[in-house]
């Protein structure tokens, strides 16, 4: 089953972190973010957190396709 599913994908509240702080000149959780997603199908100890959904506080998240 590891080697057909992935165990880290970029998960929504993963990208818009790195996509904030990339806005301000911070590009370490981009980096860590496509240093992770490099190897999905790896398992990372150092890396649980890419590979849990997104905490409570994240609230829903729409996306918009087609526009």
């Amino acid at each position: 089953m590891d080697r057909v599913n992935p165990r880290y994908i970029p998960r929504n509240h993963n990208v818009e972190r790195a996509l904030e702080d990339a806005n301000v000149g911070d590009y370490a959780a981009f980096e860590r973010l496509l240093h992770v997603l490099s190897s999905p199908y790896d398992e990372r100890p150092d890396a649980e957190d890419y590979a849990s959904p997104a905490p409570d506080d994240f609230g829903p998240y729409t996306t918009y396709y087609g526009t």
